[in-house]
Protein backbone atom coordinates (compact mmCIF):
# COMPACT_ATOMS: atom_id res chain seq x y z
CA UNK A 1 0.00 0.00 0.00
CA UNK A 2 1.02 3.82 -0.63
CA UNK A 3 3.63 5.05 1.82
CA UNK A 4 2.54 8.19 3.70
CA UNK A 5 4.24 11.04 5.91
CA UNK A 6 3.07 11.59 9.04
CA UNK A 7 0.97 14.40 8.70
CA UNK A 8 -1.04 12.65 5.71
CA UNK A 9 -1.58 9.33 7.80
CA UNK A 10 -2.75 11.63 10.58
CA UNK A 11 -5.08 13.46 7.90
CA UNK A 12 -6.04 10.17 6.69
CA UNK A 13 -6.63 7.87 9.50
CA UNK A 14 -7.67 10.84 11.83
CA UNK A 15 -4.78 9.94 14.39
CA UNK A 16 -3.19 13.17 16.18
CA UNK A 17 0.91 13.04 15.17
CA UNK A 18 2.08 13.02 18.32
CA UNK A 19 0.39 9.62 18.81
CA UNK A 20 1.65 8.61 15.44
CA UNK A 21 5.10 9.69 16.52
CA UNK A 22 4.36 7.96 19.76
CA UNK A 23 3.71 4.30 18.07
CA UNK A 24 6.33 4.80 15.84
CA UNK A 25 8.78 5.45 18.62
CA UNK A 26 7.01 2.44 20.61
CA UNK A 27 6.84 -0.33 17.70
CA UNK A 28 3.75 -0.32 17.53
CA UNK A 29 3.60 0.37 14.01
CA UNK A 30 6.45 0.07 12.08
CA UNK A 31 7.53 3.06 9.68
CA UNK A 32 10.82 3.84 7.95
CA UNK A 33 13.05 6.47 8.90
CA UNK A 34 13.54 9.62 5.52
CA UNK A 35 17.05 10.67 5.35
CA UNK A 36 18.43 14.36 6.23
CA UNK A 37 18.44 15.08 2.88
CA UNK A 38 14.71 14.29 2.51
CA UNK A 39 13.87 15.90 4.94
CA UNK A 40 14.13 13.56 8.02
CA UNK A 41 10.47 12.17 8.93
CA UNK A 42 8.91 9.60 8.97
CA UNK A 43 6.93 7.19 6.15
CA UNK A 44 4.24 4.63 6.99
CA UNK A 45 2.61 1.83 5.21
CA UNK A 46 -1.07 2.50 5.26
CA UNK A 47 -1.67 -0.97 5.80
CA UNK A 48 0.68 -0.40 8.91
CA UNK A 49 -2.28 1.60 10.88
CA UNK A 50 -4.74 -0.49 9.55
CA UNK A 51 -3.13 -3.20 11.46
CA UNK A 52 -2.79 -1.46 14.65
CA UNK A 53 -6.47 -1.32 14.41
CA UNK A 54 -6.90 1.94 13.21
CA UNK A 55 -9.91 3.30 11.29
CA UNK A 56 -9.15 4.94 7.78
CA UNK A 57 -11.81 7.91 6.80
CA UNK A 58 -13.22 8.13 3.64
CA UNK A 59 -13.02 11.51 1.53
CA UNK A 60 -16.16 12.97 3.19
CA UNK A 61 -14.56 12.05 6.32
CA UNK A 62 -18.22 10.54 7.67
CA UNK A 63 -18.23 7.45 7.41
CA UNK A 64 -15.32 5.11 7.89
CA UNK A 65 -13.60 2.82 4.90
CA UNK A 66 -14.36 -0.71 5.08
CA UNK A 67 -11.16 -2.32 4.44
CA UNK A 68 -10.59 -6.12 4.52
CA UNK A 69 -9.21 -5.92 8.29
CA UNK A 70 -11.51 -3.34 9.17
CA UNK A 71 -13.61 -4.74 12.47
CA UNK A 72 -16.20 -2.63 11.37
CA UNK A 73 -16.88 -4.07 7.85
CA UNK A 74 -19.81 -5.22 6.29
CA UNK A 75 -20.23 -8.56 7.27
CA UNK A 76 -23.81 -9.14 6.00
CA UNK A 77 -23.85 -12.75 3.76
CA UNK A 78 -19.99 -13.23 5.02
CA UNK A 79 -20.19 -17.34 5.51
CA UNK A 80 -17.75 -18.48 8.23
CA UNK A 81 -16.80 -21.42 6.34
CA UNK A 82 -14.68 -23.02 9.40
CA UNK A 83 -12.33 -26.00 8.45
CA UNK A 84 -12.72 -29.35 9.69
CA UNK A 85 -13.47 -30.13 13.31
CA UNK A 86 -13.69 -26.40 14.08
CA UNK A 87 -17.87 -26.19 14.73
CA UNK A 88 -17.89 -29.82 17.25
CA UNK A 89 -14.88 -27.83 18.67
CA UNK A 90 -16.45 -24.77 19.96
CA UNK A 91 -19.66 -27.29 20.95
CA UNK A 92 -17.43 -29.26 23.21
CA UNK A 93 -15.81 -25.72 24.64
CA UNK A 94 -19.17 -24.43 25.17
CA UNK A 95 -20.39 -27.54 27.20
CA UNK A 96 -17.39 -27.30 29.22
CA UNK A 97 -17.59 -23.59 29.75
CA UNK A 98 -20.85 -24.06 31.23
CA UNK A 99 -19.56 -26.99 33.27
CA UNK A 100 -16.81 -24.49 34.54
CA UNK A 101 -19.56 -21.96 35.16
CA UNK A 102 -21.61 -24.61 37.27
CA UNK A 103 -18.62 -25.16 39.28
CA UNK A 104 -18.30 -22.25 39.82
CA UNK A 105 -21.58 -20.90 41.10
CA UNK A 106 -20.83 -24.35 43.67
CA UNK A 107 -17.41 -22.80 44.96
CA UNK A 108 -18.79 -19.42 45.37
CA UNK A 109 -21.79 -20.78 47.54
CA UNK A 110 -19.30 -22.89 49.76
CA UNK A 111 -17.24 -19.98 50.33
CA UNK A 112 -20.56 -18.08 51.24
CA UNK A 113 -22.24 -20.67 53.15
CA UNK A 114 -18.29 -20.77 55.02
CA UNK A 115 -17.93 -17.33 55.60
CA UNK A 116 -21.30 -17.18 57.63
CA UNK A 117 -19.72 -19.86 59.63
CA UNK A 118 -16.63 -18.19 60.41
CA UNK A 119 -18.78 -14.70 61.76
CA UNK A 120 -20.61 -17.72 63.73
CA UNK A 121 -17.96 -19.03 65.69
CA UNK A 122 -16.07 -15.27 66.00
CA UNK A 123 -19.55 -14.52 67.92
CA UNK A 124 -19.13 -17.56 70.07
CA UNK A 125 -15.70 -16.49 71.36
CA UNK A 126 -15.01 -14.56 74.52
CA UNK A 127 -13.88 -10.35 73.79
CA UNK A 128 -10.48 -10.22 74.13
CA UNK A 129 -9.11 -9.48 77.51
CA UNK A 130 -8.62 -6.07 78.22
CA UNK A 131 -5.60 -5.48 80.28
CA UNK A 132 -2.23 -6.35 78.53
CA UNK A 133 -0.22 -9.20 79.78
CA UNK A 134 2.35 -8.73 81.95
CA UNK A 135 5.76 -8.60 80.25
CA UNK A 136 8.48 -10.94 81.18
CA UNK A 137 11.90 -9.76 80.41
CA UNK A 138 13.71 -12.27 77.69
CA UNK A 139 17.03 -11.89 79.04
CA UNK A 140 17.17 -14.09 82.55
CA UNK A 141 20.67 -13.00 84.22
Amino acid sequence: MAKLSVRAAAAQFDVSRPTLTKWLKSGKISGERQSPEDGGGWLIDSAELIRAGVKARSADKSQPVNFPGNAEADLTGFDRGLPGNAESEIKALQAELEIERARREAAEAIAEERGRHIDDLRRLLPPPDASPAERKPWWRW
